[in-house]
């Protein structure tokens, strides 16, 4: 793999990539700070607000996969899911097929790009913490994040798990303050937080990549 300063890397994900804070678009979101900790190349930041695995829409993961030529790039990160988890009604064995299927389409234009997942940030519908909460299709936050990580990992992905990297970056303690709509999409000041954990995770995985 090329040195990190020399790479293209695309960003495929919801309204936490697109850089939403739960009223507007923020400039400053981390995609933004990225370029400030990385020197890639350049950064394409396909997120898109509403976004969803399971969905057949321009926001949806299969039409951002079907509209990227993945040959441009070195890397690629996967963070979608809570709003399949809290607006879709297909089961867990659909979004886990869909994430699979996308990833196996990827890796097929591209059999070098490197692929890195980043689960969903923990939400706070309702006031608590919704990692045992059902959502629309019945399962839980936690189980979509169980599922999402085997895919990943039979797909041989390093996934990023907030819970276990960053327990506290967004937790019962402090969600009030770090998203600023109380329940999922961060603040400016949070996003760089998230950057900054983000770059390091990349940063790891290109290391481990180098011969």
């Amino acid at each position: 793999m090329k040195p990190i300063n020399e790479d293209n890397i695309i960003l495929l994900g919801d309204s936490l990539t697109r850089g939403f804070d739960g009223e507007r678009d923020l400039v400053y979101n981390w995609p933004y700070y990225l370029g400030q900790f990385l020197p890639f190349k350049s950064i394409t930041n396909a997120g898109q607000n509403a976004g969803t695995i399971t969905g057949n829409c321009e926001l949806d993961l299969t039409y951002q996969v079907d509209h990227h030529d993945f040959k441009n790039y070195e890397l690629a990160t996967i963070f979608y899911g809570t709003n399949d988890f809290a607006h879709r009604y297909e089961t867990l064995e659909v979004v886990g097929r869909m994430l699979d299927q996308n990833i196996k389409q990827i890796k097929a234009e591209n059999p070098s790009i490197m692929i890195l997942g980043i689960l969903p940030l923990n939400r706070f519908d309702g006031g608590s913490d919704n990692y045992n909460v059902e959502g629309l299709a019945h399962y839980t936050f936690g189980q979509l994040l169980d599922r999402l990580i085997k895919i990943y990992h039979q797909n041989n992905i390093n996934v990023l798990n907030w819970r276990k990297v960053a327990p506290t970056l967004v937790d019962n303690s402090n969600y009030q303050t770090r998203l600023n709509d109380h329940r999922l999409h961060p603040n400016s000041s949070t996003y760089k937080m998230m950057a900054k954990i983000i770059a390091e995770f990349i940063q790891k995985n290109v290391n481990q990549k180098e011969p």
